[in-house]
């Protein structure tokens, strides 16, 4: 029986400092009941998928600051659509369980040291206000 095996490589990332784009940004709850913005970025170079929490807690305002120094994303905008494909930097360890894990973001002023972003991003999603209401600006609006 022929298999069609063709070797293949896997793309590793070691921890360190790394260029990562938004994939996804949602509203959830944690296991405590907390609001919570879930986050999947993904490192420059990967296919990876990384999933990052950022919880409504004494923390939350810290976090997003440092979201928000990191992305390219206007502080204070929390339109979550908008945020797909926003790049931004942070330093990725490996969790007690060898799973990768973005530990915190990193300000832009110092991920201008990384190099430039490769691979494939999604596209960046724009928000527009309408009579002071936001909504997605795409192009199958019926008028």
């Amino acid at each position: 029986m022929d298999w069609g095996y063709q070797r293949e490589e896997a793309v590793h990332i070691e921890p360190g400092d790394h260029r990562v784009v938004i994939l996804n940004a949602e509203e959830s709850v944690s296991s405590k009941g907390n609001a919570m913005i879930v986050l999947t970025v993904r490192p420059s170079g990967s296919d990876l998928s990384i999933k990052h929490f950022i919880v409504k807690n004494n923390w939350f305002n810290r976090n997003m600051t440092d979201f928000f120094d990191s992305f390219d994303v206007e502080e204070g905008d929390f339109q979550l659509p908008g945020w797909v494909g926003a790049l931004g930097a942070a330093r990725i360890e490996k969790n007690e369980d060898g799973y990768l894990r973005v530990k915190y973001f990193i300000n832009q002023e110092k991920a201008s040291e990384l190099p430039p972003w490769t691979g494939e991003k999604p596209e960046r999603t724009t928000i527009t206000k309408l009579n002071g209401e936001a909504t997605e600006n795409d192009n199958d609006l019926p008028f």
